[in-house]
């Protein structure tokens, strides 16, 4: 009897392994702007870009088996961003005009993946499409964080003003790119107020290697951060 009570059990266990095995799997893409096969670009809202407001949105999307996105929607939690040193800085995500999270919200449905595959078996994927609007340009392409592509990033300098009172923290700053790699607009868009222009003077000083679509080179927006630590008391 007993023999029949574990082969039973054992049946039972098995049979809701098997089960769990048919669930749907999601694992974690990260940012999966290069890794679309297609990524249509947000409409910009002629309100906003009248009002040239502009701003960096990330959509955390859910991608079925089949490489189609079934869900998107604002992402509001910290990230974060590598800087050039190797060394991670956690980033408070901004606020951003609600017109233009619908706008990235109804590209990023629009996109589409290759399916991925786990051990043979198609998996669903989450992750996060990063679009920048930036306004009076329709001819750029959003790249992101841009901290880790940079092939010149100078550091931000210590303000003195920001040193006397302590103030640390990450700053973002916006940037444009031109054709040749140049930074040719910087607007911080977070950060202590006392360290956003120590910034912003970096941003313009960094370099890119030119991108290129098809041969043609265009424009690239996306997003420098930098990080400064509260003055050490203990150093002379």
């Amino acid at each position: 009897m007993n023999r029949i009570v574990s082969m039973t059990a054992f049946l039972f266990v098995m049979t809701v392994l098997a089960a769990g095995q048919d669930l749907p799997k999601v694992i974690n893409g990260g940012i999966l702007n290069g890794k679309a096969i297609k990524l249509p670009k947000p409409a910009y809202p002629a309100e906003a870009k009248a009002a040239k407001v502009g701003g960096t949105v990330r959509i955390k999307v859910t991608i079925d088996e089949d490489g189609n996105v079934t869900s998107a929607e604002l992402s509001n939690e910290p990230y974060e961003v590598v800087q050039a040193d190797g060394s991670r800085v956690k980033i408070e995500p901004e606020e951003v005009e609600p017109s233009l999270v619908e706008a990235a919200r109804s590209a990023a449905l629009e996109a589409q993946f290759s399916p991925t595959r786990l051990s043979g078996q198609p998996v669903k994927v989450a992750g996060i499409v990063v679009y920048n609007f930036v306004a009076g340009d329709d001819r750029s392409i959003s790249g992101g964080i841009l901290n880790g592509k940079a092939v010149e990033l100078p550091s931000a300098t210590y303000p003195a003003a920001a040193k006397a009172v302590k103030a640390s923290g990450t700053v973002a700053v916006q940037v444009m790119i031109d054709e040749n790699g140049d930074v040719i607009s910087a607007t911080a868009i977070s950060g202590h107020p006392l360290l956003r222009g120590s910034a912003t003077d970096a941003a313009k000083a960094a370099k890119f290697a030119p991108t290129r679509i098809n041969g043609a080179g265009v424009k690239v927006s996306g997003v420098l951060t930098y990080s400064f630590l509260p003055p050490d008391d203990t150093q002379n």
